[in-house]
């Protein structure tokens, strides 16, 4: 019986969405069609069969999304949803391979982090005072930081690394989960993401290192060598830093169905 005291961040909203997340995550996730990387479940891939178990996520959580969607099926269901009464937001979709994780090491083999800042891995034993800290980080970046069981490990292997500096401040963030079911075509990629830098730490490379830092762990500690991520199409700064570190735009979206009844926002993150 799990008997830990559920941790959720964010703002009342995604606070709100991501108890409901958790709800649902206890009956799905040993279901292979269901993913989830700490904020809400979703849907492991798109098929023409799957909209209403979308629609139906989507008005239990407050927000449903199907990563890696083919973009020519796009608007067939985006329309469908809205019809249903949904909102819906979009990011393209990026992937990394063995090119990624080895971008990743030259990248941390010619630099580090600025010389005054400190990066530590969140466990089962990060304070709460340092995971508010880091919830503080990532709402100013307009990013939702995923649920205590996820940052912290127990509900599938994660890395989630972020950067102090000497005042005890958090300033920098990176992740990365394995959201995949072991018995689905995906089980060896990751969500990577969550890179969040202090307004007064931009410029420095922050988030590129310890978003590099990430994908170095996941492959030596977790033993994965493919990743995911989202981008909002025209966010130039995300585009180019995932280039720098060899993710490919596909040719596939990610799609987001939100329900404005129990969600009150229009997007989950930025």
């Amino acid at each position: 019986m799990d008997n830990r005291h559920p941790e959720y961040f964010g703002n009342t909203d995604q606070q709100r969405l991501q108890m409901r997340a958790d709800c649902l995550w206890k009956l799905l996730r040993d279901t292979p069609d269901y993913a989830c990387h700490g904020r809400v479940v979703g849907l492991a891939n798109y098929t023409e069969h799957n909209l209403e178990q979308q629609i139906a996520l989507a008005r239990l959580q407050g927000v449903a999304p199907v990563d890696g969607m083919p973009r020519e099926h796009l608007a067939t269901r985006r329309a469908a949803l809205e019809g249903a009464g949904l909102i819906t937001d979009v990011y393209d979709h990026w992937e990394g391979s063995v090119a990624t994780f080895e971008a990743a090491d030259q990248i941390l083999a010619k630099r580090g982090l600025p010389a005054d800042l400190e990066a530590s891995a969140v466990g089962a034993d990060t304070s709460i005072e340092d995971l508010k800290l880091l919830d503080g980080l990532t709402q100013s970046c307009d990013v939702l930081l995923p649920m205590g069981s996820f940052l912290r490990g127990f509900e599938r292997p994660s890395v989630f690394l972020y950067a102090k500096d000497p005042e005890g401040r958090v300033v920098g963030a990176a992740a990365a989960v394995a959201q995949f079911h072991d018995a689905h075509d995906k089980k060896k990629m990751v969500w990577w993401g969550m890179l969040s830098t202090d307004s007064k730490r931009r410029g420095e490379g922050v988030a590129l290192i310890l978003g590099a830092m990430v994908l170095r762990d996941v492959r030596q500690k977790l033993g994965f060598s493919e990743c995911f991520t989202g981008i909002r199409a025209g966010n130039l700064p995300s585009e180019a830093l995932c280039s720098k570190l060899a993710l490919l735009r596909t040719n596939t979206v990610d799609l987001l169905a939100i329900n404005p009844g129990s969600f009150g926002g229009g997007q989950m993150t930025k």
